[in-house]
């Protein structure tokens, strides 16, 4: 079990997190309002009706607004090795994920045959839509042959969602010939009861849940990372984090 002393830390280090959060989020609107007054043309009435989405306009009473702006189409980004940057932000196993908005989903695939050899790249979704894990079947092994044997093994930047999780546990079943492990870096709001039964659901399928240990990150980062052959110099409470996770994992799965 993890030592219940780290928890009023923990609650105060949220509590300090989210402030700093919201003071960066007060900033940047600030930012956004100064640069809009100082640089932008003055608009004549009526002239912010055609404004294009997301630009600056200002009322009849001369108050700043933003327009609403409509986001880009979401998507799945497939490649064969991860930015070094990206990795070691995504990837770093702390409890409060400010800012971690998305999913690395690195994979290593063996098919049993030598013609194929082992299948090897990465997913990242982007922000909602479809997620890495949901896109990973239908992506990556979409001539999938019951007569082969799959063993796959995921290095996640965190544990799938309840939906996530239910839906891998369906293929499992359905495809007995796929031997799933995964391997996450965090827990994915594993307070939540839906959270849970949703890992209780892949392990119920047989999927393999580990809590990535300091060893494993670095294979990940030898792996699938541009690392221009550095070495990954692990943060200083890398460990003490997996611990931390691994024993939650243990009482959620037991």
């Amino acid at each position: 079990m993890a030592d219940k002393s780290r928890t009023p830390m923990r609650r105060k280090e949220k509590k300090e997190k989210k402030e700093k959060e919201t003071t960066e989020r007060s900033k940047d609107v600030k930012d956004v309002k100064k640069e809009a007054e100082q640089g932008a043309p003055a608009v004549e009435k009526g002239a912010e009706e055609g404004a294009p989405n997301g630009a600056a306009a200002t009322d009849q009473n001369g108050e700043f607004q933003v327009e609403p702006m409509e986001l880009p189409p979401f998507e799945i980004i497939q490649g064969d090795r991860i930015d070094p940057f990206a990795f070691k932000f995504q990837f770093k196993n702390v409890e409060y994920s400010s800012g971690r908005n998305k999913t690395y989903l690195c994979y290593l695939v063996d098919c049993g045959t030598s013609d194929d050899g082992l299948l090897r790249g990465y997913l990242e979704d982007e922000h909602s839509g479809s997620h890495a894990e949901e896109a990973f079947f239908p992506q990556c092994l979409p001539h999938y042959d019951p007569a082969l044997k799959y063993t796959v093994t995921w290095y996640v930047s965190s544990s799938p969602c309840s939906a996530c999780a239910t839906k891998i546990a369906e293929v499992l079943k359905a495809r007995t010939n796929v031997k799933l492990s995964i391997f996450s870096a965090r827990l994915f709001e594993w307070e939540e009861p839906e959270i849970q039964d949703g890992l209780k659901a892949l392990h119920a399928a047989g999927c393999k849940l580990r809590v990535m240990k300091p060893l494993d990150f670095s294979y990940a980062w030898e792996t699938f990372v541009e690392n221009e052959d550095q070495p990954l110099n692990l943060w200083e409470d890398c460990k003490e984090n997996y611990e931390y996770y691994h024993d939650k994992l243990a009482d959620i799965i037991q």
